[in-house]
């Protein structure tokens, strides 16, 4: 009779892994949950619910832009932010905008960033105190840092430098523009229209298309690469504190808004001033901005 042999240690091996399979399940349910309940935690920390940028992070910043860094701007526009619609919205002024006895030009002239900027202010009743000036290099640059913009061009556009006689063409039609080019055709000397603000209403609408089409998902490395560079090599006021307070509301809503900017153009008319913004112009500009201030 042949005796059989006991497998004992094959039960014993089995037994052994089924446990450790166990275990590691276990504790990887039981970090799950924890995990869990730390976010449930940190979510409904003081408030109740997650970070939502409101009024308080809202803020206006009077854009200016020359061809070279120690000259008077040519182009103007107030950029406000706004945290509590998640929007950003553009408003762009010709040089010659003539609003409470000074046009911004002149404001410049006479007493720098601070004049021009506290002119708006004190015209819309618009709560400014930052600036930023952009030279054509630190614009061009800027521009592409953030990368190319498709901008639509309704019709063609040429122009003959009066100095070296060199021709400036920017074709009709649908195209990606660099840095360079988009500086091109925001500053192009005549578009062939008869509108005194047609100016302000293309670099409205291609500085939204930039913001639009570059910032939407924008991550931390990028806003911070970004505000460290207007802070380092254009002409601002703006400092890192400013930056660090409206980081995490901006964070947020270039995550989730896609069409996060849009624009207004304060009109009113061609006079020996120069060209004088209405009071109902003037009044919407406040309307737009203040009632989220």
């Amino acid at each position: 009779m042949t005796k059989r042999r006991s497998n004992w240690y094959i039960y014993l091996i089995t037994f052994l892994i089924a446990g450790v399979i166990v275990y590691i399940a276990s504790n990887a349910l039981l970090n799950s949950f924890y995990e869990s309940q730390k976010r449930e935690e940190n979510v409904s920390q003081n408030t109740g619910t997650v970070f939502k940028p409101d009024k308080a992070h809202n803020f206006t910043v009077l854009a200016m832009l020359a061809d070279e860094a120690g000259s008077v701007p040519d182009y103007y526009m107030t950029v406000t932010y706004r945290g509590d619609t998640n929007s950003i919205i553009l408003m762009p002024y010709l040089k010659n905008s003539y609003m409470n006895g000074n046009t911004l030009a002149n404001a410049y002239r006479n007493g720098g960033a601070e004049a021009a900027t506290k002119l708006v202010a004190d015209a819309t009743g618009v709560k400014i105190s930052k600036y930023v000036k952009f030279s054509k290099s630190t614009l061009i640059e800027f521009f592409d840092m953030a990368g190319n913009t498709t901008i639509t061009v309704p019709t063609q556009l040429k122009h003959e430098n009066d100095d070296d006689k060199t021709m400036t063409i920017i074709n009709k039609g649908t195209s990606s523009f660099t840095g360079r080019q988009l500086y091109a055709y925001v500053t192009f000397p005549d578009y062939g229209v008869k509108d005194d603000t047609y100016p302000c209403k293309v670099q409205g609408g291609s500085y939204s298309e930039f913001i639009n089409q570059n910032f939407n998902g924008l991550s931390e490395g990028s806003i911070e690469q970004y505000s460290q560079f207007i802070i380092n090599f254009t002409e601002t006021n703006i400092t890192k504190q400013d930056y660090e307070q409206k980081k995490k509301a901006l964070l947020y809503s270039f995550s989730y808004t896609n069409e996060i900017c849009d624009y207004y153009v304060p009109y009113g008319e061609m006079t020996s001033k120069g060209y004088e913004i209405s009071a109902d112009s003037l009044a919407t500009v406040k309307s737009k901005i203040t009632d989220a201030q």
